[in-house]
């Protein structure tokens, strides 16, 4: 049976003569208050869960757009830290013979321990969200995990090099807050811009790490240090970029437009979710596997290109370790403009269609993702084959994005609990996946038998549409807000949110 959800019906006016009362902490975050009513008051319109209807990613403002740089460069941060090494194991196995990687059987066994440390996280920290709040649980994983970057850089065998990896990928669960904070932040007609957006940005780190990492460690060489150091201090780098914004998040953002978990549920504002409920509510719906699924074919095939693209363009084409991690590093750059655009494409598809275009948008992206990865891996000149890269990329990126343009339709009450499953689905895919590159040579043929699984498994989105359908809502019956804006000076709205009954 589904919630009864209390809260009142809220009306949304607009009032210039007095300034709002900035009462930052008064209510467990930063919530402006109207001096004569103490009503909440929002910079951009609202819907009646005080979500913001309108994304402006340049904007700094609390709650929403403070939380959405959060999201995404909390996760950017994270992703630098998680595939740091990547474009660095043809060298570390030349000139750190004790870490034994220098077969790429061992590589790619490092790369998947890398992201197998990750499903167990996303998993657990989806409920934990939906419990704790989107800070606790963002903040807790990149500080505590920030711990075993640094570390990586003594390990003396291929054990402990593993082992550190192992710990470095549970950075990788911050993927799981980064959705559900963007997910309550904003409305139902914006949202999958904004998850793809904050989800796109965030990825773009796996895109600069394996651009910079390299020159990082053609820095340290310039300091005198031989290779076998210059990795071992490079890592010290996206280490601090990890722990520094982990630090940041919690004291300067919020985890909800009215403020944070723990003073909302101690006022009695907001009921607090048993996690274990949560997640148990999430795995019963069959929706949550068949995302689960599809997504490891989108972001799963994502986190193998990050592991092995740099490898493949040394071994494949004779490229040195800089010049073939700029190049690898052109998949992920895609992530700055074209997850975003799997997202606009999802809002645009549900408003002609409502969720039946959502769910032909994601087909259709899954299905040219896989053709675009056959034609790459068929490329056997670098002049082409880059290009082709880019193609394929740009679908990957759209499919992810297009993933989080339905999630928070399945079941809006247990958000955090479905965005674990479903992000843990990329995961358990670069698991699998990697096997085939491991087991399969040339990689080129490991990537074509690749491309037969997503066109595969794309199709297993039709079950969305029927027997498992999904509704398009994210509260049930939706009651319209009434908005009546006026720009000052600098064109933006105050929102005074007041109750309906008054």
């Amino acid at each position: 049976m589904a919630d009864v959800d209390n809260t009142p019906v809220m009306e949304e006016t607009f009032e210039t003569t007095e300034e709002p009362v900035n009462m930052e902490g008064a209510a467990g975050g930063a919530k402006f208050l109207d001096p004569e009513t103490g009503e909440p008051m929002y910079k951009w319109p609202v819907d009646e869960k005080h979500r913001c209807k309108v994304l402006k990613p340049w904007r700094f403002d609390r709650p929403h757009h403070r939380a959405f740089f959060y999201a995404w460069s909390s996760f950017f941060c994270a992703f630098f830290g998680w595939f740091a090494l990547s474009p660095l194991l043809v060298n570390i196995g030349k000139f750190s013979p004790d870490i034994g990687i220098s077969e790429k059987e061992d590589r790619v066994t490092s790369n998947i321990i890398g992201v197998a440390g990750t499903i167990l996280m996303r998993f657990i920290i989806g409920p934990v969200a939906d419990r704790w709040g989107p800070r606790w649980a963002q903040a807790g994983v990149l500080c505590i995990f920030s711990i075993p970057a640094y570390l990586v850089g003594t390990a003396q065998n291929f054990a402990m090099f593993c082992t550190a990896r192992f710990f470095i990928g549970m950075l990788g669960g911050t993927f799981v807050v980064t959705q559900y904070w963007t997910s309550i932040m904003f409305a139902k007609n914006i949202v999958g811009s904004a998850n793809a957006t904050s989800a796109g940005w965030g990825n773009l780190g796996g895109g600069v790490t394996n651009a910079l990492m390299p020159q990082f460690v053609n820095l340290m060489e310039a300091f005198g240090l031989d290779y076998n150091m210059a990795w071992r201090v490079a890592m010290v780098i996206p280490a601090t970029f990890t722990l520094v914004i982990g630090i940041l998040l919690f004291f300067f953002a919020d985890d909800c437009p009215d403020g944070n978990y723990r003073f909302l549920i101690m006022s009695g504002q907001k009921h607090a979710t048993n996690p274990w409920v949560s997640f148990g509510r999430a795995a019963l719906n069959p929706r949550s596997w068949v995302l689960h699924l599809t997504y490891a074919t989108c972001f799963g095939v994502e986190l193998v290109m990050n592991g092995n693209l740099a490898s493949y363009f040394q071994t494949s084409f004779g490229l040195d370790e800089g010049t073939a991690g700029l190049i690898a590093a052109l998949f992920g750059l895609m992530n700055l403009f074209a997850r975003s655009l799997g997202g606009i494409t999802s809002d645009f598809g549900s408003s002609r269609w409502g969720m039946t275009g959502r769910l032909i948008v994601f087909f259709l992206t899954e299905i040219m993702e896989g053709l675009m990865l056959l034609t790459f891996s068929r490329m056997t000149v670098l002049g082409a084959a880059i290009p082709m890269l880019i193609l394929f990329s740009i679908f990957v990126q759209m499919a992810e994005g297009a993933t989080f343009g339905v999630v928070p339709f399945v079941d809006p009450r247990y958000t955090g609990g479905i965005s674990g499953i479903v992000g843990a689905g990329g995961n358990v895919g670069a698991v699998l996946l990697n096997l085939i590159i491991r087991n399969v040579s040339p990689t080129s043929d490991a990537f074509l038998y690749l491309s037969f699984v997503v066109l595969g498994v794309s199709f297993f989105v039709l079950l969305l549409i029927w027997p498992f359908k999904i509704e398009d809502s994210m509260d049930g019956p939706e009651q319209p807000a009434k908005v009546i804006v006026e720009e000052s000076d600098e064109e933006v709205a105050e929102v005074r949110v007041s109750d309906a009954s008054e």
